[in-house]
């Protein structure tokens, strides 16, 4: 890898991407510093959560209504359109339209027996011909969204004597969205067992499952359908014991196995790339409460495994794909402090980081990953945290701070909370200044700053509408031709019945 601070060598660098660029797919080239992936990825999470948002809306008033029935339903459906600017890392802006629909219901029987299902429709179209990987106009999978079976054992024994037990067990079948801790490790779709019992302050949780076919997106964006197929299993365990109201500590373990087909290639100038990324993940922390206003939450991952190395070497040599160790690293606390005033005003703040390596060229990618025989450092994992919109950097290599507010603006004495606005500002650093970022190295730490800003709007209890925009500006930790600002802009408006 070059010495940081070498202009001639970075330079040379530059000079080899490009080439890479010219010769190898699309994909590999947009997984620097962009990265499409991660906005398309962004876009498709803020678009989902819009929508489980208007479907819970709709469930809590609905279940507010309903009384003593020992079968209850609960069902309807929304409509959202919405239209997107992104900007990639070279600077060009796409224009997206999205048109969706969700039909979903509820059901619950004896009180401790849940079903839901959600039928998801969304279609993307580019008008101006633009999209990331030349498809303009597409409905996206899959249908069936989410829809499982949950039994839980304290509700099912409260419907039935009116009495509460000092422990549960709950269990939860089906396709579903997992967020696993505080979503570093794992934050996207599944299909999934998820069991949990607890026992006056402990607690246990266990899971079993695979990642969804469709609907997500692989962290090694140079693996061939990264986007539109991935088969990786999941196990896990977590143990949480509540000391105090201020301090409930937790240690789980994550397991990852890679069974994408074996059979999957990627054709480069260097020969047939194989891929193989099998991680596990020992997370420790807290979760808790100081006083009535403030709340926070607390991760550190240690991430091992293994991996299969790059197919080259700089100066663009081809060597033998070799397995690899994986040791790395990453950290998130979250602080939420909320206001007791009218409005529901409230701050947070998020530190997060993660490890890099410096002889990788892309933060997760396998081509132009790690360096033949040596330990992989780049923390990765089909986790999320919010980044933010235009940058919307992977944790590898990442040194992030977020500082965040919103509150209501009350335009109506009887819904207080109807319109809210917020804004989040992030502050990105490099670990290692050696090591890449989601962009190409520079020579500073100092990676850049983003602005986002929000505006959630119900204008009436079935229609509603949501702006979020994002402006990031690069420091130099970003080298040129990627050092330029980006803009993220999305406006949609939904009808939920």
């Amino acid at each position: 890898m070059p010495a940081p601070g070498s202009a001639m060598q970075h330079r040379s660098l530059l000079v080899l991407l490009a080439i890479m660029a010219a010769l190898v797919p699309a994909a590999v080239v947009h997984g620097q510093g962009g990265v499409p992936g991660n906005s398309l990825e962004v876009l498709t999470r803020l678009e989902d959560a819009l929508s489980r948002q208007d479907i819970d809306l709709r469930l809590r008033t609905s279940r507010g209504q309903t009384v003593g029935e020992r079968l209850t339903f609960d069902y309807g459906a929304s409509l959202r359109f919405g239209v997107a600017g992104i900007d990639d890392a070279f600077g060009d802006t796409r224009t997206l339209l999205q048109y969706e629909a969700n039909l979903y219901l509820s059901a619950n029987l004896d009180g401790g027996h849940n079903f839901f299902g959600n039928l998801r429709f969304l279609y993307n179209d580019y008008p101006n011909g633009d999209a990331f990987d030349g498809d303009n106009s597409q409905l996206l999978y899959p249908i069936g969204n989410r829809y499982w079976y949950e039994f839980d054992l304290r509700a099912a024994h409260l419907a039935e004597t009116g009495q509460r037990l000092p422990y549960n067990i709950n269990a939860r079948v089906g396709r579903m969205f997992l967020n696993w801790n505080t979503g570093a490790v794992f934050s996207n779709d599944a299909y999934a067992l998820r069991l949990s019992a607890d026992w006056e302050r402990l607690e246990f949780v266990g899971l079993i499952g695979r990642t969804a076919r469709s609907g997500m997106y692989d962290f090694d964006i140079s693996r061939p359908n990264y986007d539109g197929y991935t088969n990786r299993h999941l196990y896990a365990a977590r143990v949480d014991y509540e000391i105090a109201t201020e301090f409930k500590p937790f240690v789980s373990y994550f397991i990852q196995r890679d069974h994408n087909p074996e059979d999957e290639e990627l054709s480069s100038i260097f020969g047939p790339v194989n891929f193989d990324y099998n991680s596990q993940y020992f997370s420790f922390g807290a979760t808790g409460s100081v006083g009535p206003q403030l709340t926070y939450s607390l991760e550190i991952v240690k991430e091992g495994g293994s991996t299969l190395s790059s197919p080259f070497v700089l100066p663009a040599t081809a060597v033998p794909q070799t397995k690899d160790s994986i040791d790395a690293w990453a950290g998130v606390l979250n602080i939420i402090y909320a206001l007791r005033d009218s409005n529901l005003t409230n701050f947070s703040f998020t530190g997060a980081f993660g490890t890099g390596d410096p002889d990788r060229l892309t933060t997760s990618g396998t081509y132009g990953g790690n360096r033949t025989g040596s330990t992989d450092r780049a923390f990765n994992s089909l986790g999320y945290i919010y980044t933010g919109l235009a940058y919307a950097p992977d944790l590898a290599n990442l040194a992030l701070f977020r500082l965040g507010a919103s509150t209501a603006i009350p335009i109506e004495v009887k819904r207080p909370d109807a319109l809210r606005v917020g804004a989040d500002f992030f502050f990105y650093n490099k670990m290692d200044l050696a090591s890449p970022t989601s962009g190409l190295s520079g020579d500073s730490h100092w990676i850049g700053f983003e602005m986002d800003l929000r505006l959630d709007w119900r204008i009436t209890s079935d229609v509603s509408a949501n702006i979020r925009y994002g402006i990031f500006f690069p420091g130099n930790g970003i080298a040129a031709p990627f050092d330029k600002e980006r803009h993220f802009v999305y406006a949609g408006i939904s009808y939920a019945f």
